[in-house]
């Protein structure tokens, strides 16, 4: 190649070199243009992120709503600025999904600031200076579903403010001035489930709004100066689950008042003025399981105070004014499972099983009461996996001895740990005043019986004893007294008592043969007595010898006449001439006897008293026929009937010597 090829090649080579290099810088430049008009678009203080269409302009000493950023953006914060209006704020976002404009010093909402906002679903608006709700304040909010108009100081409402917002399920009233809600509020708002207007001035439940509101699922008029909950200030709200009446001057609760509410499933009534529980309000709400109570001023727990609350999981009794719990205060709560005592300065005893019934206790806290002891009966402690008592004035002593074991076994029966503040449970007595239980060795945890104690004990066993023994002898005594002074036998006995008698023939015989009680018949191997036969030589003549005669069947039967009866006994003993022993059975012309086992009584009481004559009874035994058995012996209206034996009766005549024979 000659020289004047090489130069025009090198002529032609640089111009395109410095072309393509110039293309280049041009790019570079105008990106960096680009760049940095865009970063010129975010104000000062903001933080802009524009790939989630977000913005945050928070603590950016900001007085108005900035128009110069994306007007594609969806999330705008602007809290924490000094921005005081908002007349045509957002004319330049139209696409706005949630805006926060909290903590600022907004005067007034003003008309239709939020006409072009047909997206915006979140609204917080918390915290500024707003004082009225004007009726437009809130058109254009087709979409919104939450408000948050917190903190402010509303004290006058457009009865139509929710006019144009039919989406909202949630709104927040709470820290403003009201002293009532305008009549038909909350009409517009048939999707509505939770309103807060805690810390207002309601001076009572604004029942005529919440009857709009029947989708209400939370409702919160805590901090008020509520004075009663009659039966009809809530009405029936068929979805509320939390009601909070924390922190008014409730004095008293209805017993309807809460039987509107089927679904509620947390309420809080504490810091109150309440000094009793309300049972029967409380009863109404089968399916509870949050109830808080504390912060008032309640004295005693009766006896079922928390009656029907089966599904009552955690019971909240802190700083109240215990003095008392009855043992059967939580016998229907078989599902509680936290149960908090804290700061009942009052409370010194419970009483033993008082929580054993709950069976799935997890957590007790008693922090800060007067216990000087507790027993491990109180609660089930080998499932509960929290227990507090720290700040007790505890008397360290066996008492304690299971809470020392607990505290140095890691590790309960079920092999989960049990949590115990240890560190705050500290002796009270005197000889372990300020040291910690967990610090004493076991040995010292011992009992000892004084003997003042023992001597009392000793007492005691005595006088027991005594008691139970005059016991005894005064029931064996009332006993003795009530025993009848003769006991009939099973299968009696004929017996002859033989006395003196000076007209007696046979004096001297009767003397001889049968001085003092005879037996005249004696009793067989089947329990009857059996009369003398005819073949007894021996007994034939002893009956002979009283005149007796023998029926001629020889069947062990008396035949007597009713002449052979009188002469029998006129000459056995002589002075029963008319005792008339033996009585006709059927004909009056003899005393036969066709039944076996029978014998006369001849009763001879009171005969010194009164001679008109004796009684005279016949036995009838059980070997008969009933229908025999039931016939008396007379029928005068004179018969009775007693014992295992059926005795007829009737007076006899009267008689001038006074009997000495008695059969029985």
């Amino acid at each position: 190649m000659s020289r004047h090829q090489r130069n025009v090649s090198s002529v032609t080579t640089v111009p395109i070199t410095s072309f393509f290099n110039f293309i280049i810088i041009t790019f570079i430049i105008t990106n960096i243009s680009c760049v940095h008009s865009i970063n010129e678009l975010c104000p000062g203080r903001c933080k802009c992120e524009d790939e989630y269409l977000r913005a945050a302009c928070v603590f950016a000493s900001l007085e108005v709503v900035p128009i110069q950023l994306n007007p594609e953006i969806q999330h705008l914060d602007l809290s924490n600025n000094r921005i005081g209006s908002l007349t045509l704020a957002f004319g330049f976002y139209d696409n706005l999904q949630s805006l926060d404009m909290s903590s600022n010093v907004i005067h007034t909402l003003g008309s239709e600031n939020f006409l072009l906002q047909k997206h915006l679903i979140n609204l917080n608006i918390s915290n500024n200076k707003i004082k009225t709700i004007s009726k437009s304040a809130l058109i254009g909010l087709e979409s919104l579903n939450t408000l948050d108009l917190s903190n402010n100081n509303i004290s006058d409402m457009d009865p139509q403010t929710f006019r144009y917002t039919n989406e909202l399920e949630y709104v927040d009233l709470s820290g403003n001035s009201l002293m009532s809600l305008p009549d038909g509020l909350l009409k517009n708002l048939p999707k509505i489930k939770i309103l807060k207007l805690r810390h207002n001035s309601l001076l009572q439940v604004p029942k005529l709004n919440l009857e709009l509101a029947p989708s209400l699922q939370l409702l919160d008029l805590s901090d008020n100066l509520i004075l009663e909950i009659g039966r009809d200030s809530i009405p029936f709200l068929r979805s509320l689950v939390t009601l909070n009446l924390a922190n008014n001057v409730i004095r008293s609760i209805s017993d309807g008042a809460f039987e509107r509410l089927p679904a509620l499933l947390y309420l809080n009534i504490e810091g109150n003025n309440l000094t009793v529980i309300p049972t029967d309000a409380l009863s109404r709400l089968s399916v509870l399981s949050h109830l808080i109570l504390s912060h008032n001023p309640l004295t005693t727990l009766n006896s079922l105070a928390f009656r029907n609350l089966f599904e009552l999981k955690i019971l909240d009794l802190r700083q109240c004014e215990l003095t008392m719990i009855n043992q059967r205060a939580f016998a229907d709560n078989i599902n509680l499972e936290e149960v908090l005592f804290d700061g009942n300065h009052q409370l010194q005893y419970l009483p033993s099983r008082v929580l054993y019934n709950a069976r799935y206790l997890k957590t007790v806290s008693l922090r800060y009461c007067k216990l000087s002891t507790l027993e491990p009966t109180h609660f089930p402690v080998d499932d509960l996996k929290t227990l507090r008592v720290g700040g007790n004035p505890f008397v360290c002593n066996c008492s304690l001895h299971w809470l020392w074991n607990v505290i140095h076994t890691e590790e309960q029966r079920n092999k989960t740990k049990l949590w115990v503040d240890s560190d705050e449970i500290i002796c009270n007595d005197p000889e372990f005043n300020g040291k910690l239980l967990n610090s004493l060795m076991e040995s010292s945890l011992r009992c000892r019986l004084s003997t003042l104690y023992l001597s009392i004990l000793a007492a005691g066993c005595l006088a027991a004893t005594a008691t139970i023994l005059g016991l005894i002898a005064w029931i064996t005594r009332v006993k003795r007294r009530k025993r009848l002074p003769f006991a009939p036998p099973n299968r009696p006995e004929l017996l002859v008592y033989v006395g003196q008698s000076p007209r007696a023939p046979e004096k001297n015989l009767l003397n001889e043969r049968y001085s003092g009680n005879r037996r005249l018949i004696e009793q067989n191997h089947d329990g009857l007595y059996d009369l003398p036969r005819q073949n007894d030589n021996k007994n034939i003549g002893m009956i002979n010898n009283f005149n007796y005669q023998m029926n001629s069947n020889s069947n062990g039967l008396y035949e007597m006449p009713q002449d052979c009866c009188r002469s029998a006994s006129s000459s056995f003993l002589g002075s029963i001439d008319d005792s008339k022993v033996f009585h006709e059975l059927g004909d009056k012309k003899n005393c036969r006897s066709n039944i076996e086992g029978i014998y006369a009584v001849t009763d001879v009481t009171g005969m010194l008293r009164d001679n008109r004559g004796v009684k005279q009874y016949r036995m009838n035994d059980n070997l008969n026929s009933k229908q025999q058995n039931r016939t008396p012996f007379s029928s005068g209206s004179n018969s009775e009937y007693d014992l295992d034996y059926e005795y007829g009766y009737r007076n006899a005549a009267t008689s001038n010597e006074r009997p000495h024979v008695a059969f029985v």
